[in-house]
C-alpha cells in the first residue's frame, strides 16, 4: 500500500472517530430505548470498523437476556433471541460482568466448550456487559471487523468506553422516564387536590354558617319550648288549645333535631383529613356499640372481610358506618340481617353494607343524598345523615352509592382508595 493510501486511510479513521465522539453526546437526547440502542450499535460498529453486532437487555423478571437490536446480514435472519446466564458467550459475559476481546475463538481457552454459530465469518469478536453501579443492564456483541481482521486492543478500548457511555445514557433515559411518570402523577394529584379544595371551600363555609345558625336558633327555641310546657300546665286535658300546643311542641322537637343535624354537619365538614387507619379495625370499632345496643338486639350482623390488611385515610369514616348501620336498623324496624363485606377493586376497596329492610322507593332514590331529605316518618329523621356520609367519603377521594328495590332491602357501597400493608395496591 502506498504512502498516499495510508494517509487517506488514517484520515478516514480519524474522521470516523471524530463522528463517534460527536454523536456520543447525542445519546442523551433520545426519549425511548429503541432509538437509543439503534444509534448505540451504529456508533459501536463505526468506532470498531465492524459490520455486525447486537444488543441484549437484561430482563430482571425472567432472569434472561433479550435481543433488542441487531446489525449484519446474517443477524437479520435470526429470530428474537433469549439467553440465560452462563449460556453462550453473552450469558458468560453477563454472569461474570466482564468485557472480553477474542482474537480467535478457536484458540481461546475461556470459550473452548462454547459452540459459536457457523454463520460468523470471523473468529474474532468483542462482547461487553452494560453495567450501572455493578448492576447488569445488558450485553453488547461486536463481530465481523472489516476485511475480517481480528479486533485489537485499540478497538477493545474504544468499545469499553462507548459501552460505559451507553450504560449512562440508558440509565439517564430510565430516570427521565420515571421522572416524567412521577410528574404526570403529581400533576394529576394537584388537579385532584385543587378540585377537592374547590369542593371543600363552599362546604366549610356552609358548615360555619350552619354552626352559627344552630347556635342562634337554639336559645329562642329553648325559650319557646319552656313557655309551651308552662302553657300546657294551664289548659284543660280535652281542650282544643291543648291540642294546638302539643302540635307546637312536636314542631319544636323537629326543629331541635334539625339543629342537632346542622351542628353535626358543621363538625364533620370542618374535620381535617389526615389520619391513616386499618379499615377492618375501623369497621369493627364502628360495629361494637351497635352490637351492644338494645336497639340492635334483634339484628344479626354478618361479616365477610377481605383477607388483606387494608389501610385508608380516615376523615370521619366511623360516622359514615354508624349512620349506615342506624339507617339499616330503621329500614328493618329493628329486626333483620345487616351484612358487611369488603373486597379490593383495582386501586380501591369497596365496603358494602346490605340490609333486609323495606328498601328505598324508586321515587325517593334520586334525592336520597340531598341535605334535609328524609324518608322517615313522624319527624324521626333530619335528612342530614346521608349527606354527611357522602361529604366525608368524597373528601377522602372515595364514592358512596347504593342499590335498592322497594321491600327487597338496600345495599350501600363505600368505595375508598386504599393501601395494602402500607403500600399502594
Amino acid at each position: 500500500m502506498g504512502e498516499t493510501s495510508l494517509l487517506k486511510e488514517e484520515a478516514q479513521g480519524e474522521s470516523s472517530l471524530s463522528l463517534v465522539v460527536t454523536s456520543l453526546a447525542n445519546l442523551h437526547s433520545f426519549d425511548e430505548p429503541h432509538s437509543l440502542f439503534e444509534k448505540s450499535i451504529d456508533l459501536m460498529l463505526t468506532a470498531t470498523q465492524a459490520q455486525s453486532g447486537s444488543i441484549f437487555l437484561w430482563d430482571e423478571t425472567a432472569k434472561e437476556l433479550v435481543l433488542k437490536v441487531r446489525r449484519g446480514t446474517y443477524l437479520s435472519k435470526v429470530p428474537d433471541a433469549r439467553v440465560r446466564l452462563r449460556e453462550g458467550i453473552s450469558g458468560w459475559v453477563a454472569h461474570h460482568g466482564l468485557s472480553v476481546l477474542v482474537k480467535n475463538i478457536g484458540q481461546d481457552e475461556r470459550f473452548r466448550e462454547i459452540k459459536r454459530s457457523r454463520s460468523y465469518h470471523s473468529p474474532s469478536f468483542i462482547s461487553l456487559p452494560l453495567l450501572s453501579h455493578h448492576k447488569l443492564l445488558g450485553v453488547i456483541n461486536i463481530t465481523e471487523k472489516e476485511n475480517l481482521a481480528p479486533f485489537d486492543e485499540q478497538d477493545f478500548e474504544w468499545a469499553e468506553a462507548i459501552a460505559r457511555y451507553i450504560s449512562i445514557a440508558f440509565e439517564n433515559l430510565k430516570a427521565k422516564k420515571r421522572l416524567s411518570i412521577e410528574n404526570e402523577k403529581l400533576s394529576r394529584e394537584v388537579v385532584h387536590l385543587k378540585a377537592s379544595l374547590r369542593t371543600l371551600e363552599p362546604m366549610a363555609a356552609i358548615g360555619k354558617l350552619a354552626c352559627n345558625l344552630a347556635h342562634e336558633l337554639n336559645n329562642p327555641l329553648d325559650a319557646i319550648r319552656r313557655f309551651v310546657n308552662l302553657a300546657l300546665d294551664h289548659v284543660l286535658e280535652d281542650s282544643l288549645a291543648r291540642e294546638y300546643l302539643l302540635k307546637a311542641k312536636q314542631g319544636i322537637r323537629r326543629s331541635v333535631q334539625v339543629i342537632r343535624g346542622l351542628l353535626s354537619f358543621s363538625r364533620e365538614t370542618n374535620t381535617p383529613v389526615h389520619q391513616r387507619v386499618e379499615l377492618h379495625s375501623l369497621i369493627e370499632k364502628s360495629l361494637a356499640p351497635m352490637i351492644q345496643s338494645p336497639l340492635f338486639e334483634k339484628i344479626q350482623f354478618q361479616k365477610d372481610f377481605s383477607g388483606k390488611t387494608v389501610y385508608v385515610v380516615d376523615g370521619g369514616l366511623t360516622t359514615v358506618f354508624k349512620n349506615l348501620f342506624e339507617n339499616a336498623r330503621h329500614a328493618m324496624k329493628g329486626s333483620g340481617v345487616i351484612a358487611v363485606s369488603t373486597h379490593p377493586n383495582g386501586e380501591s376497596v369497596i365496603v358494602s353494607i346490605r340490609d333486609t329492610g323495606c328498601g328505598v322507593p324508586a321515587e325517593h332514590q334520586k334525592r336520597l343524598f340531598e341535605p334535609f331529605f328524609t324518608t322517615k316518618d313522624g319527624g324521626e329523621g333530619t335528612g342530614i345523615g346521608l349527606s354527611i356520609c357522602r361529604e366525608i367519603v368524597e373528601r377522602v377521594g372515595g364514592e358512596i352509592t347504593f342499590e335498592s328495590a322497594e321491600n327487597r332491602g338496600a345495599t350501600f357501597f363505600v368505595k375508598l382508595p386504599y393501601e395494602s400493608n402500607g403500600e399502594k395496591a
